[in-house]
């Protein structure tokens, strides 16, 4: 049995924030995705695409915020 505070059905941007979010509140995240890798559609479907409403960001390609997503929730280890 796996042990957790918190259990985040889908790993794309919203779930990888999440993890973020709930890691500095010191709660022990789960991230399941039926897809292989994290990052959801963005990383599916369309990793080339800009994407034009992330705040602090005027542009930026679906793939690099799931990387920049990824390397924020790395310190809480989902």
């Amino acid at each position: 049995m796996i042990q957790t505070d918190i259990l985040i059905i889908g790993a794309g941007p919203c779930g990888l924030f999440t993890v973020f979010e709930a890691g500095l509140l010191k709660l022990r995240c789960h991230l399941i995705d039926a897809l292989p890798q994290p990052g959801g559609q963005c990383s599916e479907i369309y990793p080339k695409k800009p994407i034009y409403d992330i705040p602090a960001y005027p542009s930026i390609l679906a793939g690099e915020l799931v990387d920049r997503l990824m390397e924020q929730a790395e310190p809480f280890r989902p």
